[in-house]
Formats: structure tokens, C-alpha cells, sequence
């Protein structure tokens, strides 16, 4: 799984570097083709190649968005079954109570993660990965549609790492839905994944 994400995920990357290059080749076909650009075959051979990298990079995209939304519901039913599997055993016993212990969130900065992803992924992900963080100065970058994730960004407009938040409850759901973009934020959770492309994924539970 990890390497079908990964190939998506620089599928996505080239193909975006490729829409933007034939962008520009459009452009300049059209401008030399004159106003009868669009029967000119230069243009029409261009403009064909853009939309079919274009749709390339949006369905990458949109692949690679379900499977990580997919794999953060999987590890929440886990959870969610481990979580009653102690909650049974604890109602056999009269006589004791099982708590489960107050997270401890580390605090990080999302600039550190994200230069840590940057230049050593394997070393952040050991770092990071299934840690609680509290990440701090994260500015809202995407909110997707159906409010199945957001993409925070640092202060680098150049990377395309990032963090990605999948709501683990109602609360951090409803909390999406009155974000706008650029919006800084500060969130809570437990990080679940770490890229060299991408960057994080977050099982988000608290948004502030």
C-alpha cells in the first residue's frame, strides 16, 4: 500500500509539472498559430496532450486522497474495536476500572516537521510516526469538499509537503467546516504516516 501511495503520489507531482509545461506550450501555439489557431494541428496536438495530462494528474490526486482517507478509517475501526474489547473486559471485573491515560502532545512547529520530511524523510518518519503532536503556526491550504481532510502548509510557499488532517471525530469535523483558507491554526493528533513527497498525515482530533 505504501508503494502504490507513493507512486501516486509522484505521478501526481510529474504530471502537474508536465499540465504546467504544456500550459505554456499551448499558449504559444495558439499565439503563433495567429486567429485561425484553432485549426491549426501544432495547437490542437498540444491542447489534446494538456487536457489527457491534466486528467492524468487530477485522478492521481483524487486516488491518492481516497486511499489515505481509507487507510485513517481502517486504523480508527481498530481502534475503535480495541477500545471496546477493554471496555468488556473491564465490565467483567467489579473490583477494577480501566482508564485510558491522558495524551501527552509534543508541541512542533510545522516549519521544523516539515524541513525534518524534507531533508530526511526515513528519520522524521521514525522520529514522528504514531507520536501525539501539537502543531503549531500551520496555515489552512486545502479544505477538501466533503470535509474528509484539510492540507496545512508552513511558511514555505515552494514545497509541496505538507500535513494532511482526516477528522477522527464529530468535534475536529465541525471545526473544519468553519475554516477559510490561509487561516492559521493550531491542531491536535496523532501522526500516522510520513513522505518524502507528500509530507504527514494526521488522525486529527482537536483544531484550535
Amino acid at each position: 500500500m505504501e508503494f502504490i501511495k507513493q507512486f501516486l503520489a509522484l505521478t501526481w507531482l510529474v504530471s502537474l509539472i508536465a499540465f504546467i509545461i504544456y500550459w505554456r506550450k499551448k499558449a504559444g501555439a495558439r499565439k503563433a498559430a495567429g486567429e485561425n489557431y484553432k485549426d491549426d494541428e501544432n495547437y490542437k496536438n498540444v491542447s489534446k496532450t494538456k487536457r489527457i495530462i491534466g486528467l492524468v494528474c487530477i485522478a492521481s490526486f483524487v486516488i491518492l486522497g481516497a486511499i489515505n482517507s481509507q487507510s485513517g478509517s481502517v486504523s480508527s475501526n481498530y481502534s475503535s474495536s480495541s477500545s471496546s474489547s477493554s471496555s468488556s473486559s473491564s465490565t467483567t471485573s467489579s473490583s477494577q476500572k480501566v482508564q485510558e491515560p491522558a495524551k501527552n502532545y509534543a508541541e512542533a512547529d510545522i516549519d521544523v516537521l516539515l524541513d525534518e520530511a524534507k531533508n530526511n524523510a526515513a528519520k522524521a518518519n521514525k522520529n514522528y510516526k504514531g507520536k501525539y503532536v501539537k502543531i503549531v503556526n500551520g496555515s489552512v491550504f486545502n479544505i477538501e469538499s466533503n470535509a474528509r481532510y484539510i492540507s496545512l502548509e508552513g511558511s514555505d510557499p515552494y514545497t509541496l509537503l505538507h500535513v494532511q488532517c482526516y477528522p477522527k471525530n464529530e468535534n475536529a469535523k465541525n471545526a473544519m467546516l468553519n475554516l477559510s483558507k490561509g487561516q492559521f491554526v493550531t491542531v491536535y493528533g496523532k501522526i500516522t504516516d510520513v513522505g518524502e513527497i507528500l509530507g504527514y498525515s494526521l488522525d486529527l482530533e482537536k483544531i484550535e
